[in-house]
């Protein structure tokens, strides 16, 4: 797919996605999904968590944010772990909180799933955490500004 230099969010997805992270990063994952599937792929996802499932009034959202942080534990799915992580935080949950959520994780999931996400949590995502400051870095591992592996030295493989 051709990349898309300007992909167009759709609005109640961009109000609330830029609740949760900043508007740039809101953009990178806009512009990195409409590259991967084109513009109707963003979109969908997009209208479907942004501006669907994460913006119902049911539950407070930093509630909802430790509910994702929680799945993604579980999951082992590391880059969304950190968007997830940041967006409890933006919503109000403490670092306190936040590893809690993935301490209970330990009788679902497992030792090792559990402390990859503890050690995700408190060596990369905490230290950029700011009181005050809206937390927003790339998830790492995506197009939304990850880098590519470095080449394996000769006569090596991956």
């Amino acid at each position: 797919m051709p990349a898309r230099r300007n992909a167009k969010i759709p609005p109640r997805a961009l109000k609330r996605a830029t609740m949760l992270w900043s508007r740039e990063f809101t953009e990178r994952v806009g512009r990195d999904m409409a590259e991967w599937g084109g513009q109707e792929f963003m979109e969908i996802f997009m209208n479907f968590s942004y501006g669907g499932l994460y913006d119902r009034s049911v539950l407070p959202q930093k509630t909802r944010e430790l509910c994702a942080v929680a799945a993604c534990v579980m999951a082992n799915a590391l880059p969304q772990l950190r968007t997830h992580v940041q967006a409890a935080w933006n919503c109000g949950a403490t670092k306190r909180e936040i590893m809690e959520v993935i301490l209970q994780m330990l009788t679902y999931c497992g030792a090792p799933y559990m402390l990859q996400a503890a050690r995700l949590a408190h060596h990369e995502v905490f230290p950029t955490l700011k009181k005050g400051v809206k937390a927003s870095l790339a998830p790492s591992g995506t197009g939304a500004g990850a880098k590519k592996a470095a080449a394996p030295p000769k006569g090596r493989k991956r």
